[in-house]
């Protein structure tokens, strides 16, 4: 895995030297794919200490869609993943090889900053986050049985891209508007029923670093963050999601056309 990056990033920088395209056009159309590690970590509601952790590994593809004008900026971004993760518990041991899936489609508005060599764009929108983590039916260590988790996520994205020569560098802070959280435990017994738990606090970052080596083609570094605060009870008043993290960085492949 280390030397899958190391491989990527030096074509990376080879490529620095030799290009000399812009990243600011009027109209961009790009597919690509990715390769990230992924930590997921929840802390226990009271006094939050370590309460379980799943690590592991995504790739996927990716989309993009934006328009310039002198006056405003529209955009899409959409992804969609498929990984393999590792769970520890500090109650119900450890359990290997989970998929995880994930699709992540986002709008985007805003206006942008001309200059002769630079272009700067301040962006709002509106995104959706689905992911599902399918432990069910799988045995943990300990005798504990898994089950299917799903997360439904909304956001209001708010950040600055900056073009300049062959670079793009974009950050965006991720203004928690609703979640929900189904857990389907229904899997470990027919006695039990599923439970969602929604979701009100919580923020996000995600930061990127592109670079177009020639007019059809690029890298992208990423990284994404979450911080997700304790649920609400659900509906009986026994169950809450307590408050977790997710993490994921990686490199972006992707083609212009």
């Amino acid at each position: 895995m280390k030397k899958n990056y190391i491989v990527l990033l030096s074509v990376l920088f080879l490529n620095l030297s030799i290009s000399n395209v812009k990243s600011f056009e009027n109209k961009k159309s790009e597919i690509g794919a990715y390769f990230g590690t992924k930590i997921y970590e929840e802390r226990h509601p009271v006094d939050n200490s370590f309460f379980m952790s799943q690590d592991g590994w995504m790739i996927g593809i990716n989309t993009n869609s934006e328009t310039y004008s002198d006056e405003t900026y529209f955009g899409f971004k959409n992804r969609l993943g498929v990984g393999e993760v590792n769970y520890t518990s500090a109650g119900t041991g450890t359990m290997t090889g989970i998929p995880d899936y994930q699709f992540e489609t986002t709008g985007y508005f805003g206006i942008p900053m001309e200059r002769s060599n630079s272009r700067t764009t301040i962006f709002s929108g509106l995104g959706f986050r689905y992911l599902l983590n399918a432990s069910g039916l799988k045995p943990s260590s300990t005798g504990h049985s898994g089950y299917d988790r799903e997360s439904r996520y909304v956001y209001l994205p708010i950040g600055v891209n900056h073009e300049s020569g062959s670079w793009e560098f974009r950050g965006e802070y991720l203004y928690f508007l609703y979640g929900q959280q189904t857990s389907k435990i229904s899997q470990v017994s027919a006695n039990y029923s599923d439970i969602t738990n929604d979701q009100e606090d919580g923020s996000g970052i995600k930061l990127t670093a592109k670079y177009y080596s020639d007019k059809n083609f690029g890298y992208e570094l990423y990284m994404d963050y979450w911080d997700i605060a304790d649920s609400k009870l659900d509906v009986s008043g026994n169950f809450m999601e307590p408050r977790n993290t997710t993490s994921e960085t990686g490199l972006r492949v992707f083609w212009h056309y």
